[in-house]
């Protein structure tokens, strides 16, 4: 059941809530000089914000504190006069499906210069597409995750390869705070371009882009009114696609029956831009589609089967084929006949390389102006002349002529192909390509200091939640650590369980797993660390098969506490209960015997997070264990 608006802003407002934490939390280490953990934080706050809309498109108060902290009283200067043929392309993560990986494939491969490679968070193995395209260049590709660093010292990695190159090139994800520490650290370095591939979302980066590379000018007004990135510092460069080459489109077609007569329409898309938000989604689209051309299947790349289109494949038989992911999708190009692109937004990149392959690219733009949905359905700039269609009926009517005449899309593929040739392949886009050097060359260095604060655009955010969000309620930032990887460790994490439980005078408490009184090492290092921690309550369950009077409990646990060089005086605050006493300030489960819980729980309990927390970040948070 959808939302209703209020429930959104309330999703939206917890969201809020977490996200100024982390901020804070980044703030509370700055005060002390952590700036390992100032950049560990803002990663954490630029993905919880990315994935969980919070209201910003940037946060220039969390990079101002990022550059602080890496800078000091140093400053950044912008050396543009470097000649040594070398290009830097900086990526976050590179995966083998998806068009992130390629398009920076693609830039490399069209740029006569040496590129270098260098990966600061890679998780997964690295596609050969990338590794090949630095190669053939003469450059190299550097992975800084792989050598176990932390995230400072990935930054200063990153910046000893910058200073090997005339312009660097910013492909990175939103959560990329090495790539704006290392833009930041004091001292020459050479132009820094940022290419903006996620130009919808919230991204960290502001303070690294000497110039901002946009894709499509339409989402100039997000950058200048949300991001508060000065106009004269945003470039536009269409993005590299290349014509998808024809192979076994025969045995593909054989293989998922569709029959030889049939006009195949081929959607290539990410799940969430298929995914209905206000009432609507593409498979809607595509029912009215199949209704009005008997001759027309659909084929979906990308889209994962679901009951919505479980449900179409059954109105319309043998009609309808949602294959999923794929590493290769160029034989599914080859297979079709038309292009439609992706509701409620669009796809973007597989448009383009559609109408490379002469395909006629169709689409659907019914947001209106003044709705900002409107920016998720504009055509890259190869496209942009193009009209799309205002209605589904008029959409279903635009393909049906399509599907009933081969000279139609023919002719129209071939009008496509040549207006995105254009902008976008060779030699064209090269041209475009050495205008944006020469702009980033004659820039200054980025000042976060000059540009006032982020803007919060709560229509635009509800908009992001309903379209990325599934959940009915604000998401833990616990569960958006993935990035940090083993850099989210136990003393992080102790941290961000304080801000997150947030005592002033309430005590912590903990209960104890059963059978404590069969772990008497651990135990006594328990109570070691209550006695020495009055904000520590510990909460113990009996001993199994005790008396009424809890005799035996109280027996063992006062040896343990002897042994430790304590009385039940003064061992701190101890209890032997049959469950936990309700607490303001719990945490969630039981305390496991490991080393490792231990630890824990005295990072959380030694934690500078326990201190006053801003008015922003104060309402009740939901904490799991």
């Amino acid at each position: 059941m959808p939302r209703s608006q209020a429930d959104q802003s309330d999703v939206l407002a917890q969201n809020r809530q977490h996200y100024e934490l982390l901020v804070w939390m980044a703030q509370r280490y700055a005060a002390v000089g952590d700036v390992e953990k100032v950049l560990r934080t803002a990663m954490l706050a630029g993905n919880y914000a990315l994935w969980l809309p919070v209201g910003l498109l940037s946060d220039l108060r969390l990079e101002r504190i990022v550059v602080s902290a890496v800078r000091g009283t140093g400053a950044v200067t912008v050396d543009g006069d470097r000649r040594n043929g070398r290009v830097l392309h900086v990526l976050s993560e590179a995966h083998g499906i998806g068009g992130h990986t390629r398009l920076a494939a693609r830039w490399i491969g069209r740029d006569e210069r040496t590129a270098d490679v260098v990966l600061t968070n890679q998780s997964v193995p690295v596609p050969g597409l990338l590794i090949d395209a630095a190669r053939t260049s003469g450059g190299a590709l550097h992975d800084l995750r792989g050598a176990g660093q932390g995230l400072l010292d990935r930054a200063r990695a990153l910046r000893e390869h910058m200073d090997r190159a005339d312009v660097v090139v910013l492909h990175v994800h939103a959560y990329d705070v090495v790539a704006l520490a290392a833009a930041n650290l004091p001292g020459p370095r050479p132009p820094v371009i940022y290419e903006q591939h996620a130009d919808l979302t919230y991204w960290l980066g502001v303070a690294a882009a000497d110039v901002l590379c946009e894709l499509r000018p339409a989402v100039r007004s997000l950058d200048v009114d949300l991001r508060r990135v000065p106009a004269e510092r945003i470039a536009v460069l269409p993005m590299p696609v290349d014509e998808m080459g024809s192979a076994g489109s025969e045995d593909l077609r054989r293989r998922l029956g569709i029959r030889p007569d049939a006009v195949v329409a081929l959607t290539v898309s990410d799940d969430w831009k298929v995914t209905s938000t206000a009432g609507r989604g593409l498979h809607d689209l595509v029912d009215k589609v199949l209704h009005f051309s008997s001759r027309l299947t659909m084929v979906l790349v990308g889209v994962q089967p679901n009951p919505a289109w479980e449900r179409l494949a059954r109105k319309y038989p043998g009609r309808v084929h949602s294959v999923g992911r794929v590493p290769d999708p160029s034989p599914y190009f080859a297979l079709a006949d038309v292009y439609l692109e992706s509701y409620p937004t669009y796809a973007g990149t597989t448009a383009l390389e559609a109408a490379l392959r002469g395909l006629p690219v169709v689409g659907l733009a019914d947001a209106a102006d003044d709705d900002p949905a409107h920016l998720f359905q504009r055509w890259s700039p190869g496209l942009a002349g193009r009209p799309a269609a205002p209605t589904p009926s008029r959409l279903a009517l635009t393909v049906s002529r399509l599907a009933a005449d081969a000279d139609l899309r023919r002719r129209d593929g071939e009008e496509a192909a040549v207006s995105v040739r254009a902008l976008h392949d060779n030699p064209g886009w090269r041209i475009q390509l050495e205008a944006l050097y020469a702009r980033a060359r004659s820039a200054r260095a980025a000042d976060v200091g000059d540009l006032g604060e982020s803007p919060i655009d709560e229509r635009y955010a509800l908009l992001l939640l309903r379209t990325f969000t599934a959940s009915q309620a604000s998401v833990d930032p616990r569960a958006v650590v993935a990035p940090l990887g083993d850099l989210y460790d136990s003393a992080l994490e102790g941290d961000l369980n304080a801000a997150l439980l947030r005592g002033r005078e309430s005590s912590l408490q903990v209960r104890v797993a059963a059978g404590w009184a069969d772990h008497p090492a651990w135990t006594a290092r328990l109570l070691a660390l209550a006695a020495a921690q009055p904000r520590l309550r510990v909460s113990m369950p009996f001993v199994a098969a005790d008396d009424a009077l809890g005799t035996a409990s109280v027996t063992r646990l006062t040896e343990l506490i002897a042994g430790v060089g304590r009385t039940t005086e003064d061992c701190g605050d101890i209890c032997l209960e049959s469950q936990a006493a309700h607490a303001p300030l719990s945490l969630n489960g039981e305390l496991a015997f490991t080393d490792e819980a231990l630890v824990g729980l005295g990072h959380m309990i030694d934690s500078p997070m326990w201190g006053d927390v801003p008015a922003s970040a104060q309402e009740p948070v939901a904490v799991a264990g």
